[in-house]
């Protein structure tokens, strides 16, 4: 029996730093998604669902999510309603997800670095995701990434009524997301438009600068002295009697 357990307390070593070895190979070689390993596995024995808590379990995931380093388009896409009813069942496989962002989150300490998100699926079903990185997809982004179930978690609505999430883990280095958001793309197409408009308003302005000047007739300066010293010489020396021969003359007009 001492035997056996030293031997397990040397072979139990190496076998973590054999399959540490291979998923590090793994990553090195570019293998993109790998499923988790049975230390994963033996970590979430202890996952609860229902609760909204994180343990050891989620580390393991977290810390496993973080080898991927690239995409797997043959993974399955999930059953939520399934998940939910059954979550023991598919805890720590692999699916593809996809929905659009509703909600985005950071953890708190000691899970900086990890944002939760709320996605809603095509059938309209939403369900949690646990993204490690730094590049958070924006609320109303269309989200797809290979993923591991962790759990389901039980949350009150406004009406206190226990809805199920089904949530995953993901990292943000697999994650597939639009180039550019909606707001970006819509600027870019109105570029066009601009520079269409502005291109008519200058030919106008230009057309218009070029048109002949109106002939106007020349007043000369002596005509207006002239005209003074008459309307001058006509009116009376008495300031009231002027203004009452100005509007006289104003009526006459």
């Amino acid at each position: 029996m001492i035997l056996y357990a030293q031997l397990g307390c040397y072979l139990y070593p190496v076998k973590m730093l054999l399959r540490c070895t291979i998923l590090l190979f793994c990553a090195v070689m570019g293998s993109g998604v790998a499923p988790i390993s049975e230390n994963v596995r033996i970590r979430l024995q202890g996952t609860t669902d229902g609760l909204d808590s994180r343990g050891e379990g989620f580390a393991a995931l977290t810390e496993h999510v973080a080898l991927w380093n690239g995409d797997d388009a043959s993974l399955p896409a999930p059953d939520l309603l399934a998940l939910a009813k059954n979550a023991s069942e598919f805890r720590g496989a692999l699916f593809n997800i996809f929905g659009v962002v509703e909600l985005s989150t950071q953890l708190d300490t000691p899970w900086n670095g990890i944002a939760e998100l709320f996605v809603r699926a095509e059938s309209g079903t939403l369900f949690g995701v646990y993204l490690v990185g730094e590049q958070i997809p924006r609320v109303g982004a269309t989200l797809r990434a290979p993923a591991v179930f962790y759990k389901t978690m039980e949350i009150a609505g406004s009406d206190g009524q226990l809805r199920s999430y089904p949530t995953f883990v993901t990292a943000s280095v697999v994650v597939a997301t639009p180039a550019l958001p909606d707001v970006t793309q819509k600027m870019f197409l109105l570029i066009p438009a601009l520079l269409f408009v502005s291109g008519i308003l200058y030919i106008v302005v230009k057309n218009k600068n070029k048109q002949p000047p109106r002939n106007r007739e020349r007043v000369h300066s002596s005509d207006v002295i002239e005209a003074a010293k008459e309307t001058a010489t006509q009116l009376p020396d008495n300031a009231s009697d002027a203004l009452a021969a100005m509007y006289e003359e104003d009526e006459l007009i």
